[in-house]
């Protein structure tokens, strides 16, 4: 394929995420003019209360939005490449799962602490579930056992999950929006306590994609072409878990972005990772940034969670993929 034709493709992504935001900031429970949204991007006034819905309140929530989309298109990108599956999401790991059981028992037993604790005790989380699945794994972490590690992982804190909800309902009732998956909070203190791993997982995922394509002859070829598979795996790994643990802590744990972004962006950029490393982001981002102006839009002026509304998608998504897979 083309220099050209490539260069074009992200440009014509770039230009549909810059719509998208500009949609983001337009629409919602209250849909305010053009002319408003650019005066406010160009000419904000803090005394004008739509001025203020712009910048204040929507403009936060489109940077949250984009940067949810991008870890999470990238974790999956780097998922699938590690398990050797096209069917893994980081949520595979347990690492959402284990997020999110940490920051419910973490405000369980501290509750005089406010929900800036978040961040640091989803990143903790994060770190012990991919921990588990690491150590549960072997020596030399092995795709399939990899995979079936982190079902476990997952299913073991979901279920710890529910029960430290019930021990107080009415306490922990603030987070259940969160535990679905919602960009409503304020995370402005997330995105800036995680923006410095996932600069490293980022830069991580960069340095590996020789490695990633090499690793697509298989462990074993590629093993034998002087590939050292086990440190590109545990670093990638690392990445991921910084990747998808930064993602649950601004935005709580959201599905499907990490399986759906790596496919789009296989349909138009091929396999190499060359470009699908910094094409699965962009799509993760411009997925999340339009399933939020339809959480907001859908049921207006009510709200469904960002969550949810990926669920509804990539569930169905996902059934046929396995479809295809089976036959």
């Amino acid at each position: 394929m083309s220099v050209y034709l490539r260069s074009f493709q992200f440009f014509a992504l770039f230009v549909l995420l810059i719509v998208a935001a500009i949609l983001q900031l337009k629409l919602g429970a209250r849909q305010l003019d053009w002319s408003v949204v650019w005066q406010a991007l160009v000419a904000y006034v803090p005394a004008d209360p739509l001025h203020n819905i712009v910048m204040e309140m929507r403009m936060p929530r489109l940077i949250s939005a984009v940067i949810v989309g991008a870890t999470l298109g990238l974790a999956g990108t780097l998922m699938q490449a590690v398990s050797e599956n096209p069917l893994a999401d980081p949520g595979l790991m347990g690492v959402n799962s284990g997020a999110a059981f940490f920051v419910v028992f973490g405000l369980l037993v501290l509750p005089g602490n406010t929900l800036a604790m978040i961040p640091l005790l989803a990143f903790a989380g994060a770190i012990v579930a991919a921990a588990i699945v690491l150590l549960n794994s072997g020596s030399d972490p092995n795709p399939v056992r990899l995979v079936l590690s982190g079902v476990m992982v997952a299913a073991l804190f979901s279920a710890l999950t529910s029960m430290v909800l019930l021990l107080d309902q009415q306490g922990l009732e603030t987070l259940r929006r969160w535990l679905v998956g919602s960009l409503a909070f304020d995370s402005s203190v997330a995105r800036w306590q995680t923006f410095p791993f996932i600069l490293l997982a980022g830069c991580i995922a960069i340095a590996n994609i020789p490695a990633l394509n090499l690793h697509r002859l298989g462990s074993q070829s590629a093993a034998l072409m002087g590939l050292n598979v086990l440190r590109m795996r545990l670093s990638s790994l690392l990445a991921i878990v910084l990747l998808a643990g930064s993602s649950v802590a601004i935005a709580g744990p959201i599905g499907f972005v990490g399986l759906i972004a790596p496919h789009i962006g296989r349909i138009f950029f091929g396999n190499d990772y060359r470009f699908l490393v910094p094409a699965a982001p962009l799509i993760g981002a411009l997925l999340i940034v339009t399933g939020d102006i339809v959480s907001r839009t859908a049921l207006r002026p009510l709200e469904i969670n960002t969550g949810i509304v990926t669920a509804i998608v990539g569930g169905p998504i996902f059934i046929a993929l396995v479809l295809g897979r089976v036959k």
